[in-house]
């Protein structure tokens, strides 16, 4: 049983903020840095922007290159299980979310870290509440409901309001988040600890009925608001804050129901070929001053101790008491074992209807 989740509540007391990063080009960063280079699963758009923005020049002073593997989550733990017994991986680090991460490390295709903490100094500034004996945490958030200001003359305060008629065909969901969005509109079934996607799957089943639209990523979510198509969305609140911070009307509740937590991790798969710079990176994603960048940029809260905040900027993504009393604690181990069949679930007879 996972009890990560409890913890994180008082942590998102005192959490960061953001503003908009510039959009940078999507191209391998330094891979020709002399005879050294890490490759990194991770997701495109802004995530692998900041990336190359934030965190590729300080590999870049130790003379070491960054090659990006972009891609959703799934083919992503699918290439770890299946290259573990490898004699050598195809991918160096890779960046997923806790469930997913759990899910590899079970698999035992990850590298453990209290034997490599050494070459992770970083490590010792992580809160305690995030650390696991095969990851490093990178950044954190919590899933809300997004709307759009304009549309709603009062906050929708429950995801009921997705069901009313009147909201055919203006809600939306990132198909990269589905694992999320499941425990998300399901927390009210719950009981106050998610440990099944079964209350998700029945609500999606009577949602299905009010044709969602479904994006490829977060990015398009957010076009998908700017052009009118949509009015809610599930969403982390870190992306709602940067969409507001682009001029979109937009804000975001955690409804009554109640939300998830999530932290984005990063490890070295089992089999890397060049571990050395592997372990370089997953330091370099804890170094203080790219925490606070993504914390300006995406408004994902840092994970280590050392990454001071201005006042302004904490309070910007601070939750109230009410609100962290309805973000809800996930049990890894059982979600991780029912994540293939909601897979199944969600493309088949949730997507396949709409």
């Amino acid at each position: 049983m996972n009890h990560r989740g409890i913890q994180r509540r008082s942590f998102l007391k005192t959490a960061s903020g953001l503003a908009l990063a510039p959009a940078l080009p999507l191209v391998p960063a330094l891979a020709q840095a002399a005879g050294k280079e890490v490759v990194v699963g991770t997701w495109g758009g802004d995530y692998q922007n900041l990336l190359q923005q934030y965190i590729s020049p300080l590999m870049e002073k130790q003379d070491i290159g960054v090659v990006f593997q972009t891609g959703n989550a799934v083919p992503r733990v699918t290439k770890l299980r299946a290259e573990r017994d490898a004699r050598r991986g195809s991918m160096d680090v890779a960046l997923l979310g806790d469930v997913d991460m759990y899910d590899a490390a079970q698999a035992k295709a990850l590298a453990d870290i209290k034997s490599h903490a050494a070459e992770v100094p970083n490590l010792a500034q992580v809160y305690d509440q995030f650390k696991t004996a095969y990851s490093i945490p990178h950044i954190f958030s919590a899933m809300t409901l997004v709307y759009n200001t304009q549309q709603f003359s009062t906050p929708p305060d429950s995801v009921q309001v997705m069901l009313d008629p009147k909201y055919k065909g203006r809600v939306g969901f990132s198909d990269i988040l589905y694992l999320y969005n499941g425990l998300f509109v399901g927390a009210g079934g719950s009981g106050g600890h998610i440990d099944s996607f079964e209350p998700g799957k029945k609500f999606l089943g009577e949602l299905v009925k009010n044709t969602p639209r479904i994006y490829p990523s977060n990015e398009a979510v957010a076009t998908a608001f700017k052009s009118g198509e949509i009015w809610m969305a599930c969403m982390w609140k870190a992306r709602a804050l940067q969409w507001r911070d682009a001029g979109l009307p937009l804000d975001f509740v955690i409804p009554k129901e109640g939300a998830i937590p999530v932290t984005f991790e990063a490890a070295v798969a089992k089999n890397s070929r060049n571990p050395g710079p592997a372990w370089a990176y997953l330091n370099a994603l804890l170094e203080p001053a790219g925490q606070v960048h993504f914390a300006r940029a995406m408004g994902y809260a840092p994970t280590v101790r050392n990454a001071s905040l201005p006042d302004d900027l904490r309070k910007r993504v601070a939750f109230t008491d009410a609100e962290l009393s309805r973000i809800y604690p996930y049990s890894l181990d059982k979600l991780a074992a029912g994540k293939s069949a909601f897979l199944d679930y969600w493309t088949k007879s949730f997507k396949g209807a709409l």
